[in-house]
């Protein structure tokens, strides 16, 4: 991790299914990195929580999309060693308790919508390791 990220300092550790997960503060967001067994990159989430960091290409598509009325509670940047990075927006209606996460790849592909109202580790290893 710290060849990684020579210059953070954990917050805390924790597992997720066979995977160590690091917990920390990296430029000024949330953010924690999936490693294996062995030490190897996973997976990382930044935790961007507001659609200002959101790529134009992801923003517009969302925006003028079938879910743009909803109210944004949540967005993560994920980003991947082999795969792409996707940016997932957790939305929900207003005075509803339903909630659904909008799966974009950075070039504005929708490639997920997903209720996620009685989930949990909606964002963990078993949603894309």
């Amino acid at each position: 991790l710290k060849a990684l990220y020579p210059s953070i300092e954990v917050i805390g550790w924790s597992t997720d299914d066979n995977y160590y997960v690091a917990n920390f503060q990296h430029d000024g967001f949330s953010t924690k990195v999936w490693l294996d067994t062995q030490g190897h990159w996973m997976m990382k989430q930044t935790d961007w929580q507001v659609m200002d960091e959101v790529p134009e290409a992801v923003y517009h598509p969302f925006s003028f999309g079938p879910y743009s009325t909803d109210e944004v509670l949540d967005v993560t940047y994920i980003e991947f060693p082999q795969q792409k990075a996707q940016v997932v927006i957790l939305i929900g209606e207003d005075n509803a308790p339903t909630q659904y996460q909008l799966f974009y790849l950075t070039n504005g592909e929708l490639t997920n919508a997903r209720n996620v109202t009685d989930m949990s580790n909606i964002l963990g290893a078993s949603t894309f390791l």
